[in-house]
């Protein structure tokens, strides 16, 4: 029986550290499973299938959530810390759901923004103090990525729900889709637009009006575009030294 249980301790063991070593690819699933399903979902409603549009985005939102937090939690101080700012976000983001009310929406998006941000804080951590490139450090690197583009799209859908006049929509009479809101089937245009910004498209058919939202697009941009530089200069430095160490220690054995 002592047997048993030590062995099954060990699987379980050895389960959570093989889990461990892939959680940003975990991550980076889940953030993308969120990216492909919003405009996905957005095929679902408006009509009788609204309620399952809304429920799916709900879950795909609060799987990122679990996440991240799993991600992050390399210590009991951070994993606490994750949590009291994760749990809220989903919390507040399944109510806001159900129950339209423009204070849940507001404080679910600050919730989320803080929990957002102090993840990308850690794993940009992560990134900075690895000392070789990886498989897990690249998919880190994607998800900051990823996470900057979300942590976006629920800043501008914040601006919207504070002044719904911060956004001008060229596409709003022909498709009726003048919404920028994160959750429900419409969170593909927060998301769009964020990325499209991020990356400096800028097509034109979104453009911010308000003080406040112009501001913060600028900034995405300018960091978007610091970061993938930034970015690409740490991994080319890490790949020399590391090939340089490598030679350095062959020519040693030879």
């Amino acid at each position: 029986m002592t047997a048993d249980v030590g062995h099954t301790y060990h699987r379980i063991h050895s389960v959570r550290t093989l889990v461990l070593e892939h959680r940003f690819a975990v991550l980076l699933c889940a953030l993308t499973l969120l990216l492909i399903g919003s405009p996905l979902v957005r095929a679902l409603g408006p009509g009788t299938h609204q309620n399952l549009a809304d429920l799916v985005i709900l879950t795909l939102f609060v799987t990122v959530l679990l996440s991240a937090v799993f991600a992050v939690s390399t210590t009991w101080a951070t994993e606490i810390i994750a949590l009291l700012f994760a749990i809220p976000a989903a919390v507040l983001q399944g109510l806001q759901t159900w129950i339209a009310r423009d204070g849940l929406a507001i404080a679910g998006h600050i919730s989320g923004i803080l929990f957002l941000t102090f993840a990308v804080l850690l794993i940009l951590r992560f990134i900075f103090a690895s000392r070789r490139v990886s498989s897990d450090m690249i998919c880190a690197s994607l998800c900051v990525y990823l996470l900057l583009g979300i942590l976006g799209a629920i800043a501008y859908s914040l601006f919207y729900y504070l002044d719904p006049t911060s956004f001008a929509f060229s596409f709003a009479k022909n498709s009726g889709a003048e919404v920028m809101r994160f959750g429900g089937e419409r969170t593909f245009i927060a998301i769009y637009y964020s990325f499209v910004t991020m990356s400096t498209l800028g097509y034109g058919d979104i453009v911010p009006t308000s003080s406040l939202a112009r501001t913060c697009a600028a900034l995405q941009a300018v960091v978007g575009q610091l970061y993938l530089a930034v970015l690409v200069a740490r991994l080319v430095g890490l790949h020399i030294v590391h090939s340089n160490e490598c030679s350095a220690t062959g020519a040693r054995d030879n």
